[in-house]
């Protein structure tokens, strides 16, 4: 009788591991989906940004003097070009290129402090602190999210030491 009800505490045991398992690696397939939502959804911030940079008219319609030069309308989007189709790319495998979103979070942070810090508001517009509100939400989002849904530190994504 006593093996009896070791074998189903054990059974039950081994059953209740399992389900535990499966639910990890469903919640770990949502972080990693939904972490491949942000990075997207920063790549199509990126693009948006190209798209009022090179669209004429879009600056002044966001309250944004034009530049006297075309070039400084189109190396930033250039930049912005460039963050997009990486950050796009990165998000097809986030568990082997998550650091290259994960630094983009750094530098969105970085960007958006500075630009608060700075009122770049008052000489570049609106645009500018809005742009800086959204780069600061999505820096957040990036370095929160990566981390849990690829299983790796903070370290190792500063670091691009990660678990595959």
């Amino acid at each position: 009788m006593n093996y009896t009800i070791w074998f189903i505490d054990t059974k039950i045991a081994f059953i209740f591991a399992a389900q535990i398992i499966k639910t990890n690696k469903i919640i770990h397939m949502k972080n990693l989906k939904t972490a491949k939502f942000i990075v997207r959804f920063a790549s199509l911030y990126n693009a948006s940004a190209l798209v009022v940079f090179l669209v004429p008219g879009a600056l002044i319609l966001f309250g944004v003097k034009e530049p006297y030069s075309n070039f400084w309308k189109i190396l930033p989007a250039l930049l912005a070009s460039f963050g997009a189709i990486v950050l796009f790319l990165a998000s097809k495998d986030l568990t082997k290129f998550g650091a290259f979103p994960y630094w983009n979070g750094i530098i969105r942070i970085i960007f958006a402090v500075t630009a608060l810090l700075l009122d770049f508001k008052t000489s570049v517009g609106l645009f500018m602190g809005l742009l800086a509100l959204g780069d600061l939400f999505i820096g957040l989002l990036c370095i929160y999210i990566l981390p849990i849904a690829t299983k790796n530190s903070h370290l190792q994504l500063l670091t691009n030491n990660l678990n595959n």
